[in-house]
C-alpha cells in the first residue's frame, strides 16, 4: 500500500498520515479493520488504538516502545490512566479536538515527563469509522527521541 516515497519518508507522523490516507476512502474516514500492522512493521511499535465506543475512550493496542515507557500494558485501560508526563498521555491530550473536527490531527514540541526531565516529540491522531463517518476508533503514534526515556 505504500508508495516509494512513503518508504522513504522516516517521520512518524508523516508515514502514519500517507498509510491513513491510502486506507481511506474517497470523503470517508478509513476503518480500523482496514489496518495492517504489517503494512505499519516498523512503526507499529509506536502506534496506538482507540476505541471510543465506550463512555470513556480506551486503548485497544498499545504498542511495544509505549509499554515499555510505561512498564505496563494498557491496551483495555482508559485513556486517562496514561498519567501526566508520559508520552503516551501528552499524545490522547488533543483527542477532543479530533473527535470535533473530524480530522487527524499532528502535535510535537516538549513537554515536562514524569522524572521533570524534556521529552521532545511528535504524535498523531487519525480518527477511524466502521461506516465512513462518525468516528469510532482513532489510529495514534508518537515517538521522541529514545535518549529522553529514563
Amino acid at each position: 500500500m505504500a508508495t516509494n516515497t512513503d518508504l522513504r519518508e522516516r517521520r512518524l507522523v508523516q508515514r502514519l498520515l500517507a498509510y491513513w490516507r491510502d486506507l481511506a476512502p474517497e470523503g470517508r474516514l478509513p476503518a480500523a479493520h482496514g489496518i495492517q500492522p504489517a503494512d505499519l512493521a516498523d512503526l507499529w511499535p509506536a502506534c496506538f488504538i482507540l476505541d471510543i465506543g465506550g463512555p470513556k475512550p480506551v486503548f485497544a493496542y498499545v504498542g511495544a516502545l509505549h509499554v515499555a515507557h510505561h512498564g505496563r500494558d494498557l491496551s483495555g485501560r482508559p485513556t486517562e490512566e496514561a498519567g501526566v508526563g508520559t508520552l503516551l498521555g501528552r499524545s490522547v491530550e488533543y483527542l477532543d479536538e479530533v473527535l470535533s473536527l473530524k480530522v487527524p490531527i499532528t502535535y510535537g514540541g516538549t513537554f515536562t515527563g514524569a522524572d521533570g526531565e524534556p521529552v521532545a516529540y511528535r504524535s498523531i491522531l487519525l480518527p477511524l469509522s466502521d461506516d465512513g463517518e462518525a468516528i469510532d476508533g482513532i489510529l495514534g503514534g508518537a515517538n521522541c527521541r529514545l535518549d529522553e526515556f529514563k
